[in-house]
């Protein structure tokens, strides 16, 4: 086997419209491509960098720079690598996906099996996939709403910040009648206010509802668990493999993101482990390009819902990859299609 060249690529992915949450507003998000190549095969991997992460372009670079890559060894074990780093090397969880989807990629590439295959995934149902509406008002929701329905979403995300909730479920609904969860980012300030929302939202059509309280409010959770009329899912609260075991008590699901536990190697154990215990899973992103779309999309025969809207909601994904069909995650080959630089 050739020897393993690695490189990676420093980039800003900006937003078609501008992104707010809970945390704030962005149009852009920066992102470190990598790029592994052995002899004709490549594969790649993708850290995506939002501002609330404990990360950035230079601490990825650091990482990979840093790294010893007589480590990954031939054939291939993504899971290996990925656990002998996450042993050596605390946080860099967005650098360690970025490296460890490369290297599913590229294994998928050198033995000519798709990432499914190899994780001995055999569902072919894939499901629903979100279109994130961020808070905004009704003229930018309507040209949001337009974008999701050309591209065939039937499913949306609609952002709350605890301020503006009323008037953003009302607009969408005034806008359109599809089915929609929303996401309140920790926006929600007690268990009252989320009960008397959650009871509200229901009669408007809302299916499930997203991180509506801090993620330090524990024993709120476990009672508003206990008498919420939509299903609760962890997002913030859900990070790592030894989150899942401490939320059963206070969510009906978790949404489970490469960029937080560090790729798929992880992700697919935090999948078995929430099934284990009887919680639902979303497969999420943090509006990756196709590049940590597309990885996430293998595991989503797993799950009950994805978010993986990402390349949708950029106006300069360079590759392609991902797709939604009806819908729902249609896989396709993930293809670079602009230059990174040199």
């Amino acid at each position: 086997m050739s020897d393993l060249k690695l490189s990676y690529y420093p980039y800003q992915l900006l937003f078609k419209f501008p992104f707010k949450i809970a945390h704030g507003v962005r149009d852009s998000t920066d992102v470190i491509f990598l790029r592994l190549e052995c002899g004709d095969f490549i594969g790649w991997g993708e850290a995506t960098l939002p501002p609330y992460l404990q990360e950035s372009q230079r601490s990825v670079v650091d990482f990979l720079s840093g790294l010893d890559i007589s480590i990954i060894k031939f054939p291939l074990d993504p899971a290996a690598v990925f656990a002998q780093l996450d042993n050596a090397y605390f946080g860099n969880m967005a650098a360690k996906a970025a490296l460890d989807m490369a290297l599913w990629n590229l294994k998928s590439a050198i033995e000519n099996k798709s990432v499914g295959n190899l994780l001995g995934i055999t569902s072919t149902k894939f499901p629903l996939n979100t279109y994130t509406v961020g808070v905004c008002g009704l003229d930018e929701m309507a040209l949001k709403i337009n974008d999701a329905t050309e591209n065939s979403f039937e499913l949306f995300k609609v952002k709350l910040n605890g301020k503006d909730d009323e008037e953003m479920i009302r607009n969408f609904r005034n806008l359109c009648h599809k089915p929609f969860a929303v996401d309140v980012n920790q926006g929600w300030k007690s268990v009252e206010e989320a009960t008397e929302k959650i009871n509200w939202l229901k009669d408007q059509g809302c299916i499930l509802v997203e991180q509506p309280l801090n993620k330090g409010a524990v024993e709120d959770m476990k009672l508003l668990k206990s008498i919420s009329v939509l299903p609760l899912y962890a997002d913030e609260s859900c990070q790592r493999l030894g989150d899942i075991e401490t939320l059963r008590e206070g969510f009906h699901g978790v949404n489970i993101k490469l960029m937080k536990c560090g790729g798929i190697s992880e992700a697919i154990k935090m999948i078995a482990r929430a099934k284990q215990l009887e919680l639902k899973v979303l497969i999420g992103c943090m509006s990756e390009s196709s590049v940590g779309c597309t990885a996430a999309a293998h595991l989503s025969p797993l799950a009950d819902y994805a978010d993986l809207d990402g390349p949708y909601l950029i106006s300069n994904n360079p590759f392609t990859g991902v797709l939604v069909d009806q819908g729902r995650i249609s896989l396709a080959p993930l293809v670079a299609t602009a230059s990174l630089g040199s």
